[in-house]
């Protein structure tokens, strides 16, 4: 049945064209992108989002920067918890826990444009279980193994064409179209009250598989298909989900690459490489 709501606003304005108490006016809050003080500053981070809180009463999520129109008078105590796209998907914007929420107190006037400029930094109780080895840069980094069989095939760190210092490389040919490679051991929590998740830049102009191997059996679950990027890309994955699943103590991140075939079982490109680097995982 067709729906007419038409004729409703106008039932709506006529119910109010006898009030003579006037609009509320709004303050319009500019809610610039975050500043992320960490190293590599806000370049290295991909904050997209603020979700906005006054007082206790939450007013939404806004991809920043924003202008929110408000309705409150005086001082008011504004908070602003960075935001990430969760598994690099648009339509699921979540709170990124791992970072410090912003607060401020903010003055509030009918018409008035106040700006706040939010700042964070990783929460110092965070659990990192690698720390930065997954840099690539220093004495001590996340070692990988090579699991696909294929003594031809491998990885190498390499300053060519790294994000920064030095990056993993793996590339694959018609020759050897397959490279497997997986973490070393780490042991992460299993229960929905300790989110998970991993950190990754990557460049790769070929698409690339994650799993996670959970336990001496090396349990698998597919977690994460990566689409081919234009250049250096940041994406922030919520492992939780797979780790409650498994119920095991140890497990070990598992990088698939193949060389992709159409549907007649052709390669559709002769040749594909994938780099990542600065990989972290986080919980509390």
């Amino acid at each position: 049945m067709k729906k007419h709501v038409f004729p409703l606003v106008v039932l709506i304005a006529w119910s109010f064209a006898g009030c003579d108490k006037p609009e509320p006016i709004p303050t319009y809050l500019r809610i610039e992108p975050f500043v992320v003080n960490e190293k590599g500053g806000t370049e290295w981070q991909r904050i997209t989002d603020g979700w906005l809180y006054v007082n206790t009463e939450f007013l939404g999520a806004y991809t920043l920067p924003a202008m929110i129109p408000i309705l409150a008078e005086g001082n008011q105590k504004v908070t602003v918890f960075p935001g990430v796209k969760e598994n690099g998907i648009l339509v699921t914007p979540n709170i990124y826990p791992f970072l410090k929420r912003y607060e401020a107190t903010v003055e509030f006037s009918p018409n008035d444009e106040p700006t706040i400029s939010p700042s964070t930094a990783y929460d110092p109780a965070v659990v990192q279980p690698w720390g930065d080895g997954g840099e690539f840069d220093g004495n001590t980094i996340v070692q990988f193994e090579n699991r696909d069989g294929d003594g031809a095939t491998g990885f190498e760190l390499t300053t060519d064409g790294a994000f920064f210092g030095k990056s993993l490389r793996m590339e694959v040919d018609t020759a050897h179209p397959t490279i497997d490679i997986a973490s070393q051991w780490v042991p992460l929590p299993t229960t929905a009250a300790q989110e998970v998740w991993m950190e990754l830049h990557h460049n790769n102009d070929i698409p690339f598989a994650l799993y996670l191997l959970s336990g001496p059996t090396e349990f698998a679950q597919p977690v994460y298909r990566f689409n081919r990027t234009e250049g250096w890309n940041k994406i922030y994955i919520n492992l939780t989900e797979y780790l409650i699943v498994s119920l095991q103590e140890e497990h070990r991140l598992f990088f698939r690459v193949t060389l992709p075939k159409d549907e007649f079982g052709r390669y559709t490109q002769l040749k594909g490489k994938v780099m990542f680097d600065n990989i972290r995982l986080l919980h509390y």
